[in-house]
């Protein structure tokens, strides 16, 4: 049934206060015994106050009711995983709190915070952190873009299907109720993703029509989500499951016209050959049968499997230098379906080993590098990830201490990331890089024991390169579906000239340090798409790569992108070295295309 909602004009109590006070005027102020007409109206006024008292103990009593249904409801949501942090690693329970802080807590508040001195203090003070309708909706968003990227069915993510970690162990969610689902019906109904919104409408009517807790004659919600689905399934194509729903609708709603005007144009459409029906099937086949044509992956229950964390692609580039230069040149953005296209397969899919790749894996490196005093008593584990871009992985460069110390000072700091717009080179927000960021430096008053400093120079020993000119530590947050597409750490020559910007005394971006402070659950992935390269995250390890070739020029087959986040949290750090000050450590090569064949870093020659 739909939920009962109780409004108070004038409390209660404070009634009963009046008609009290009331009683003992008359008492005082006149000889009530003295008249029978006196005590029959005394009589009548207590008559009033019962039935007002029996009123507030019967609304008191639903009103607690409701809340004690309320406060079992999220018992019993969060008894799916372990209490804690544990709770919050699946997307759909970071949704379920969300959502439940716009559509319950703050309604919740006007019903206890005047009878509770405790509750009351605790929304003062928590208030400002409650998220909103916008928090609600790019989760939504985040939810739709890890079900793009990993080609997950709506069924799983309402279901709480169990998602595999790194460890091989289980994350698990809490269910999605009806009311929910609609939400995500409405979302994909509202930008028009068709395909979509049938996919989480069907999920919706199934689990409708098998439930208990709604009679479809009388519900609203029965209702708005069986006409959203219908509506949805009828522009996707499938016209057979639209006339099915629509006419168990008319079942229940025989007079609503709208209902009528779309079974008449349906058969319409069936009477003009556009669409042919099939009799045998029946008006259930929408729940025992898969929709047709939805576009979605046909296993039931997807795994979303991890592997090693070197993802090689095609024995070349996937695009060659040609055509990643006209791609940086691309005005109209031609290629950026391409791109994208190139993005999610990367994230979701591990590309073959051709026998070239093969041999140039077979003949990757590993070795501990030690030619600093710091070094020489700590050496660095160094492994060549790939040739070409050449990356290397630093393992353990940091510890947990230092990793969690670096998050701590972070956290108060978060805001979120920006990126330079292509055409007027003004930072803005974007959706295409969802996170939060921090800059740290060296001289943060709650940095006592000097972390920052200390992980900035062995950054320095690692990467043999200046911090003269080198940015702050940025540090990056991302949560549900948290994502940063296909980019360059660098500026472009267009981008440049297109910006009208002027190099900056401490030159281009030479190199990038990618630390991973904290790695998720699930997804997250960094991958190279214009070669194929996959790196999974790697607590306490660094990924490097040079951004610009030795003659200083953009290295275009550098483009990289941070995959989704599908469970739990990633935290990494970039450090960017700039040009200058770093002739003596990397001296300029009028060869445009040679990269670092004979660099001693990238060939092992610290190997020990």
């Amino acid at each position: 049934m739909p939920r009962r909602t109780y409004t108070f004009s004038i409390p209660l109590f404070r009634m009963l206060l009046l008609w009290l006070l009331t009683f003992l005027y008359l008492t005082v102020s006149g000889e009530v015994f003295s008249s029978y007409e006196n005590v029959r109206n005394i009589n009548k006024i207590e008559d009033h106050l019962v039935q007002l008292l029996s009123d507030y103990i019967s609304e008191d009593r639903e009103r607690l009711d409701t809340l004690e249904r309320f406060h079992q409801y999220v018992i019993k949501s969060k008894n799916y995983t372990d209490p804690g942090e544990s709770y919050i690693k699946y997307p759909t329970n970071q949704f379920n709190v969300i959502h439940r802080f716009v559509a319950d807590w703050k309604n919740l508040e006007a019903w206890t915070s005047s009878r509770n001195e405790a509750i009351a203090s605790a929304f003062n003070t928590y208030r400002q952190y409650f998220p909103d309708q916008n928090d609600v909706d790019g989760a939504i968003t985040a939810i739709h873009r890890l079900q793009d990227i990993y080609k997950i069915r709506a069924s799983h993510f309402s279901r709480g299907d169990p998602i595999s970690s790194v460890e091989g162990s289980e994350v698990r969610g809490q269910p999605f109720n009806e009311k929910a689902l609609l939400l995500f019906i409405k979302d994909a109904y509202k930008k028009e993703e068709w395909l979509r919104c049938a996919g989480w409408g069907q999920q919706a009517f199934q689990q409708l029509q098998t439930g208990k807790e709604y009679d479809p004659p009388t519900s609203s919600l029965w209702f708005d989500i069986s006409d959203h689905f219908a509506y949805c399934l009828y522009k996707a194509g499938d016209l057979q499951h639209a006339v099915e729903v629509t006419a168990e609708m008319l079942v229940h709603y025989p007079k609503h016209k709208r209902l009528i005007g779309n079974m008449k144009h349906f058969n319409d459409l069936v009477k003009k050959g556009e669409v042919k029906l099939d009799p045998s099937k029946s008006k259930r086949s929408v729940i025992s049968e898969p929709l047709i044509n939805l576009g979605e992956v046909q296993d039931e229950d997807v795994e979303i499997t991890f592997i090693p964390k070197l993802y090689p692609g095609a024995d070349k580039v996937v695009l060659t230098e040609k055509q990643i230069y006209e791609d940086v040149q691309d005005k109209d953005n031609k290629n950026w379906g391409l791109r994208i296209q190139k993005y999610k397969k990367l994230c979701k899919e591990e590309p073959s080993l051709t026998p070239k790749i093969k041999r140039q894996v077979e003949r990757l490196t590993c070795y501990y590098k030690q030619d600093t005093p710091r070094s020489y008593l700590k050496p660095i584990k160094v492994e060549v990830a790939w040739p070409s871009p050449r990356i290397l992985l630093f393992h353990d460069l940091i510890t947990d201490e230092e990793a969690d110390a670096l998050i701590s000072i972070a956290q108060p700091r978060l805001d979120r990331a920006t990126v330079h717009n292509k055409k007027t080179g003004m930072l803005e927000n974007a959706h295409y890089r969802v996170s939060k960021t921090a800059w740290l430096d060296n001289d943060l008053p709650e940095d006592k024991e000097g972390i920052v400093r200390r992980v900035n120079r062995r950054m320095e020993d690692a990467t043999e390169l200046s911090h003269d000119y080198a940015e702050l530590q940025q540090i990056n947050n991302y949560g549900m579906g948290g994502q940063y597409e296909p980019h360059y750490d660098m500026a472009t020559l267009h981008d440049m000239k297109v910006q009208k910007r002027k190099q900056s005394a401490e030159g281009n971006r030479i190199a990038t340090l990618l630390v991973y402070l904290r790695e998720p659950e699930a997804g997250g992935a960094t991958i190279f798409t214009d070669s194929g390269v996959r790196l999974l995250s790697r607590k306490n390890a660094a990924a490097f790569w040079y951004n610009l070739l030795p003659n200083g020029d953009p290295d275009l087959i550098t483009r990289h992108a941070g995959c989704p986040v599908l469970a739990g949290t990633k935290w990494v750090m970039n450090k960017w070295f700039h040009a200058n000050d770093q002739v003596f450590t990397r001296p300029c090569d009028l060869e445009e295309l040679r990269r670092e064949k004979d660099s001693k870093l990238y060939n092992g020659q610290y190997t020990i």
